[in-house]
């Protein structure tokens, strides 16, 4: 899957959303690009693009173009 996320902005941003997704079952090859904003990530599960789009976004990396620019309820 591939996102283009807003408010990457340095490696702590990079852990937050490696950290939220790696214990994800299905989720593996995380890859956050800070310049871009894109994260992508090979998953092999049920859950659909939606699912990740809220996840990213309740981490405070919502998907860019949303309405939502950032959550202020995280899931730590």
């Amino acid at each position: 899957m591939e996102f283009l996320a807003e408010n990457i902005k340095c490696n702590g941003c990079v852990n937050n959303i490696k950290k939220g997704l790696k214990d994800i079952e299905g989720v593996s090859d995380i890859n956050v690009d800070i310049p871009t904003g894109k994260v992508e990530f090979a998953y092999s599960g049920n859950e659909n693009r939606k699912y990740f789009a809220q996840l990213l976004s309740d981490l405070g990396y919502p998907e860019k173009g949303t309405k939502n620019k950032f959550s202020i309820f995280g899931r730590w």
